[in-house]
């Protein structure tokens, strides 16, 4: 569904909405400017996509004309899905406003919850990160890094007992927000700079079916860098293209190669 932001008319201008909290409190923010002396009730709702709207706020009393920033408790505290969810929230949000006619008229637009606001969220609310740790292949894997920008976003992941600095596995979701490019050309970046970066590298493309490219790499050690390997899936998702990886700072046989393959594709199902 494509959505247009809509955000002043002849009644109202949405300067901004935000999200706040404090502790076990989620509170919403509207900051405007009231263009109708006759407005008499304000509701915000948020848009969905597969089911009806959601009420977020309402007012029943005027709204005196000119700029205003507007405090109301959230409606529905029981929704925290999204604030559990790493990574930046995107919400579409529609203003409803009536005059005291029985007129009615609406704006919408489009807002940004950054990682950084829903870490706080979290703080206030005591509520656990979706994500932060994971049991993929009967060990529990913890959240080591998570980078959120305009152009790509990744999350690393390592076994409980290692850490960012000193790993010898990672688990990586790495994010290309890319709508013009193809995971096939995503692909042939990906294998001519490591080519490049590591001459001696061993490259075999595994598969590619159904959209999705699933390959692995094994170096015998380059310049600085200690042996390692790779296996890796790359597709098209909600986001952009998607590279799901396995690394170890290794050599893996043929039977790890073939285990961890299968446990990628799992990988993304369980951080939905």
């Amino acid at each position: 569904m494509v959505r247009k932001k809509k955000t002043e008319n002849d009644w109202f201008k949405i300067e901004k909405i935000f999200y706040k909290t404090e502790p076990k409190k989620i509170e919403i923010f509207l900051k405007g400017t009231v263009k109708n002396s006759f407005l008499v009730s304000i509701e915000g709702f948020e848009l969905n996509e597969n089911s009806s709207d959601v009420l977020l706020f309402q007012q029943e009393k005027p709204l005196p004309v000119g700029p205003i920033l507007l405090k109301f408790k959230a409606e529905v505290p029981e929704n925290k899905d999204w604030i559990r969810k790493i990574g930046t929230t995107r919400k579409w949000i529609r203003i409803a406003l009536k005059n005291d006619n029985g007129q009615s008229t609406h704006l919408q637009t489009e807002i940004s919850v950054h990682e950084s606001d829903k870490k706080q969220f979290r703080r206030d609310l005591s509520l656990d990160a979706e994500g932060e740790s994971i049991r993929l292949d009967g060990r529990e894997w913890k959240l080591v890094s998570d980078v959120d920008r305009m152009d790509q976003a990744l999350l690393q992941y390592v076994p409980k007992s290692e850490s960012l600095l000193f790993w010898n596995e990672m688990l990586s979701i790495h994010v290309y927000k890319v709508r013009a490019s193809s995971p096939s050309e995503i692909y042939s970046l990906l294998e001519s700079g490591k080519k490049k970066e590591c001459p001696n590298i061993l490259w075999n493309l595994e598969s590619e079916k159904s959209g999705k490219i699933s390959y692995s790499w094994e170096n015998s050690g380059c310049g600085k860098q200690s042996l390692s390997s790779q296996v890796s899936k790359l597709y098209r998702g909600e986001f952009g293209i998607y590279n799901i990886r396995y690394d170890r700072r290794d050599k893996m046989s043929t039977e790890d190669k073939k285990r961890w393959s299968e446990l990628l594709d799992l990988l993304p199902s369980k951080l939905d």
